[in-house]
């Protein structure tokens, strides 16, 4: 809980520190925002606080109001197709009590192969995405999952 804090007091650090900030968004609050996730539960309480610091918390399970929710599914699509080709050394014979540690070191190849395809484009794909999400729910429509 300690690590998430630091990390809230380390972005806003950062932001008012940034050249944009400065330039664009002086006197403005940097807004942090926390999914519902455990380990964010006691972020509020631990935070430094300060005036222009705003921590919001997403409704329960909002993922079309969560970039990351939707840039860790794209991740998780290509290490999954990424697998698959390996599904050979997956299912490999073992030593007793190597199996997960094997697998593991699959997973994190995999997942080393894979990351590139986290740059800006996904990103601010997700992030459009996100901003029209929130734009039909301040209109009242419907949300539809999986959209």
């Amino acid at each position: 809980m300690d690590v998430n804090a630091a990390f809230v007091d380390a972005i806003y650090e950062k932001v008012k520190a940034s050249p944009t900030y400065q330039e664009h968004f002086q006197g403005k609050k940097v807004v942090v925002v926390l999914d519902n996730a455990p380990a964010h539960s006691q972020t509020e309480d631990r935070v430094v606080e300060h005036d222009d610091l705003e921590l919001l918390r997403l409704g329960p399970y909002s993922p079309m109001c969560n970039p990351i929710e939707g840039c860790f599914s794209v991740l998780k699509a290509r290490i999954k197709a990424d697998l698959a080709l390996s599904r050979e050394e997956l299912v490999a014979a073992r030593p007793r009590g190597q199996i997960a540690e094997g697998r593991m070191l699959i997973l994190e190849r995999a997942a080393k192969r894979c990351i590139s395809c986290m740059d800006l484009r996904p990103v601010n794909k997700m992030a459009l995405h996100c901003q029209h999400a929130v734009a039909a729910a301040e209109r009242m429509e419907d949300m539809q999952y999986g959209t």
